[in-house]
């Protein structure tokens, strides 16, 4: 079992803490009534000792263009504290809702939600489906018993578990059953990325990284020197000028779509 989704950002929030659940048995789906960076800096304040979740994927309603980025802040074989008496079996996904919780996930975030859950029902071998009780496995959603929200909190709210389960669980079953892997579409550029100040960030950012060979923590969305250096050499290796700058010619010979300037 892969303890580490390869496209998600990893986010350790420190020193390990928190015990050894083995193989989780349900995807449980949340809202965070926030932005994808408001909880990494709450996580961040407790660590492993305060609350958590396994994965947060972001959204559009903040800086740095984070719509469908994947964050992991807790490997798959930890718990993580996000859902009550579900944390001792469960995996946890925070979605991004800008505050707004009434909002559907994006198309990019759909994609996103899509692919990660094939790639956990793929680790754990649960089934893509919407558990009946919380002792099945499968998937889930925060609201959905007591024993995860004894609270009674309707996370993710119900225009996204409609989503949940109209539209992301079928589309992993689908998936699942033909035994292929993801095939996302290309991402799309839609600016000459170089380096410069201020310095260039974002989603794109973080695309032209993963595209360049940078791993892990290099992987910040950040076109620091470090990114430069990356460009350059794939420029170099593709026969491009080695300018360090991510324009048309760049950006297709790393696979990525263009609708930049010409």
């Amino acid at each position: 079992m892969q303890l580490w989704y390869p496209n998600a950002s990893r986010r350790m929030l420190g020193t390990q803490s928190e015990p050894l659940i083995g193989v989780p048995r349900v995807l449980i789906f949340h809202t965070m009534v926030g932005h994808l960076q408001g909880s990494d800096a709450m996580f961040r304040q407790g660590g492993y000792d305060g609350t958590e979740s396994h994965f947060g994927v972001g959204g559009p309603w903040e800086p740095g263009d984070l719509d469908g980025a994947v964050w992991q802040w807790q490997s798959l074989d930890r718990q993580a504290d996000a859902q009550n008496a579900g944390n001792a079996y469960a995996t946890s996904i925070e979605t991004a809702d800008g505050g707004k919780p009434e909002r559907p996930w994006t198309g990019k975030q759909l994609a996103a939600l899509v692919d990660l859950t094939v790639w956990w029902c793929r680790q754990t071998g649960a089934p893509a489906r919407i558990v009946a009780g919380p002792g099945e496995r499968g998937i889930g959603y925060h609201a959905q018993f007591e024993a995860w929200a004894p609270d009674h909190r309707p996370c993710p709210g119900p225009t996204r578990i409609k989503q949940l389960r109209d539209i992301v669980v079928p589309r992993v079953r689908d998936v699942l059953a033909v035994g292929v892997p993801v095939q996302p579409a290309p991402f799309v550029l839609h600016r000459t990325l170089r380096r410069r100040l201020p310095m260039m960030t974002g989603n794109d950012v973080r695309a032209v990284q993963r595209a360049a060979g940078l791993r892990d923590g290099n992987v910040d969305g950040k076109f620091w020197s470090g990114t430069k250096g990356a460009v350059e050499r794939f420029q170099r290796s593709r026969g491009l000028e080695p300018d360090g700058v991510v324009g048309p010619l760049t950006a297709r010979a790393m696979g990525l779509g263009w609708e930049g300037p010409r």
